[in-house]
């Protein structure tokens, strides 16, 4: 049975204790900096132990589930603890720079360091959120370079698959970078400046579905945000820049009472969501399995 210890137990960091769990094929390790945390996990048998935070680190998969800053610190101490030939892999959503760090580290201390994103999480932050089934049938994507161990990344890959992931993708980390530019980042900055607007505070009484799923993500971290904001600086202003022009492009034709123009705009978007169309431009990830 293979152990997997698992660094933050937060709302991601929790589920997949939990989730490993309830799958029955792994031992698991749990560590949080707040030590009640990592009792109740225990007490929870969300975790078979606690790691102490000093001792080396007997397990063949270390996860570190913590913001990108806590996981560039942990980078300078951790790697020292672990298991010769064992496997790092992180949660974060920003990819390149990291990865880049995570595998010099690896190259040092003798691990096999592989950036991954699990495609899930709420709203709410925290061990108390944490669910079993968080990852049910999301995705979860892994990094690949030059310097990836394959049979590692077989290894993550199907764990990712035991905690209730239905796919796995593996693509580049720059790659990463720029379809989560779109697919996650873009997302919150536009339900921010959303509720941005002074008319939030009078909504009661007159909002529903379309209120609900526009402004859904705006309730999150802004300091975990923050971060992936600005670390993944030149994809996510590329992106901001479109989303203004075809802003501008909405403003215009409702400027103009132009029909013609704005029926064209929201049929285009229309179809591009039924068609459920995604570019991928010129690399193509590939999936696991």
């Amino acid at each position: 049975m293979q152990k997997v210890a698992v660094i933050g137990l937060g709302i991601m960091g929790g589920s997949i204790v939990k989730a490993l769990k309830k799958s029955g094929k792994y031992y698991v390790i749990g560590y949080n900096r707040t030590t009640d945390i990592s009792q109740r996990a225990l007490a929870d048998k969300a975790v078979d132990e606690i790691w102490d935070g000093a001792s080396p680190l007997d397990a063949d998969i270390t996860v570190l589930a913590v913001n990108p800053n806590v996981t560039y610190d942990l980078f300078k101490t951790l790697p020292t603890l672990l298991k010769k030939g064992s496997i790092l892999t992180d949660i974060c959503g920003v990819k390149a720079e990291l990865v880049k760090k995570g595998e010099a580290v690896g190259r040092e201390y003798g691990v096999h360091f592989i950036g991954g994103h699990p495609m899930a999480g709420r709203e709410r932050s925290g061990y108390d959120y944490s669910t079993e089934d968080l990852f049910f049938n999301r995705s979860y994507i892994f990094t690949e370079t030059v310097n990836t161990n394959k049979e590692a990344l077989n290894i993550l890959s199907q764990m990712a698959l035991d905690i209730g992931c239905s796919d796995v993708t593996i693509t580049s980390p720059e790659y990463h970078d720029k379809m989560i530019a779109y697919t996650s980042q873009i997302p919150h900055i536009l339900a921010g400046a959303y509720m941005n607007s002074p008319t939030s505070a009078t909504h009661k009484g007159y909002s529903a579905g379309s209120y609900h799923d526009v402004s859904r993500v705006a309730s999150v971290d802004e300091n975990l945000w923050s971060q992936l904001f600005l670390q993944n600086k030149e994809n996510l202003l590329y992106e901001i820049d479109i989303l203004i022009r075809n802003l501008q492009d909405y403003k215009e034709a409702v400027t103009r009472n132009d029909s013609s123009r704005l029926s064209g705009i929201i049929k285009t978007g229309r179809i591009l969501k039924e068609r459920d169309i995604i570019i991928n431009g010129q690399e193509k990830p590939h999936k696991f399995g």
